[in-house]
């Protein structure tokens, strides 16, 4: 009886370092793929909310935007929920694209830069 609990303590303890690791790089791919940069990441247990959240882990983080911009912010998630931002998400979309005109065969639009259609595979005249 003795070992089995040991034996799940130390299996909980496991898991939850584990679910650590998992959070900090969900954290930081969805601020990387928005074109910041982490400076850390602190997990937060008594986070704004904490009290009536179940399964979800608090972290305080701090980012640099593309900007240059430093921002502190605090943020929860779990495994199947993604990352919710307490402020709200401070980063800036990434500039969309302008599409100068379209495909006539596939209707993409195309870009200027562009040499090939991405859709079609059609290599472009230099305008």
């Amino acid at each position: 009886m003795g070992s089995t609990v040991l034996l799940a303590i130390v299996v909980a303890a496991a898991i939850r370092v584990a679910m650590h690791f998992f959070d900090k790089a969900r954290i930081k791919d969805e601020i990387e793929a928005k074109g910041g940069r982490i400076v850390s990441i602190d997990w937060n247990p008594f986070g704004r909310g904490w009290f009536f959240e179940r399964n979800e882990r608090h972290y305080s983080v701090t980012y640099e935007e593309r900007s240059g911009a430093t921002i502190s912010t605090q943020c929860k998630t779990s495994l199947f929920t993604g990352v919710y931002w307490a402020d709200g998400p401070k980063i800036d979309e990434p500039p969309r694209i302008i599409p100068l005109h379209r495909r006539a065969k596939c209707g993409y639009a195309i870009n200027a830069e562009w040499r090939a259609c991405p859709n079609c595979g059609h290599v472009l005249s230099a305008a």
